[in-house]
């Protein structure tokens, strides 16, 4: 389907044009029930949904459970087991815990599994007896959730055309820099040499960023953008 007045391509059950704001019309699509009220009258869950959920939350526990009951009982202590515990925790707040609700909440469940993330690498330094978690995985860690979370806005909040460019390139300048700092946190926790990687993907992200800044300033150029890819 495609907007009577510009062209541009628009996605199943839009009600106008994200471009020129012309209301759009589907002569096929049969007359929709205006009286429907979702949160009175709440579309069924698929059954069978939270027996799966309830069978996985019981096996990834019983892994986790049984996994340190044979650490504890062969060496007496948490051991390996401890590595176990906390993936199990991660994988189950990062994959499965947002299935127990109705609707995914990104406010909520981001911070959560970058939490979760983060307590795992924090374990798996301590355990190891290392010393790269201030240095390394908490810093890469937190710009990786910003970036995630900035990602998340762009894609879900409903911005002017030339707003979204702005952002979107401001968000592939920032991948670049994230790209330069993994790389400096590498080398002050690891002593790897510097700029051996980061260098291109850097430049790469930067003049896409910066080309998308300009697009956004740039009418003829943004509407075109905004036709072909739809952004």
């Amino acid at each position: 389907m495609y907007c009577v007045k510009c062209g541009v391509r628009l996605e199943d059950g839009a009600a106008a044009c994200p471009l020129c704001g012309t209301p759009s019309w589907n002569p096929e699509e049969r007359e929709r029930n205006t009286h429907y009220n979702p949160e009175l009258y709440p579309a069924p869950e698929k059954e069978g949904k939270y027996t799966l959920l309830a069978v996985i939350t019981v096996v990834m526990a019983g892994i986790a459970l049984g996994c340190l009951i044979a650490c504890l009982v062969a060496l007496g202590r948490v051991g390996w087991s401890g590595y176990v515990l906390f993936g199990v925790a991660f994988v189950y707040i990062s994959a499965v815990l947002p299935f127990w609700f109705r609707r995914y909440y990104p406010a909520v469940f981001l911070p959560l599994s970058f939490a979760a993330l983060a307590g795992y690498l924090l374990y798996i330094n301590g355990a190891t007896g290392g010393h790269w978690f201030l240095s390394f995985a908490f810093p890469v860690t937190g710009m990786a959730f910003l970036i995630t979370y900035f990602s998340v806005g762009i894609a879900l909040i409903r911005f002017k055309p030339r707003t979204k460019l702005m952002l979107l390139g401001l968000l592939f300048i920032l991948t670049g820099g994230f790209m330069l700092l993994l790389e400096f946190f590498l080398h002050i926790s690891f002593s790897m040499k510097m700029f051996r990687w980061s260098i291109y993907p850097a430049a790469f992200f930067g003049i896409l960023g910066i080309f998308l800044f300009i697009a956004s300033l740039i009418r003829p150029l943004r509407r075109g953008l905004y036709k072909k890819f739809f952004i």
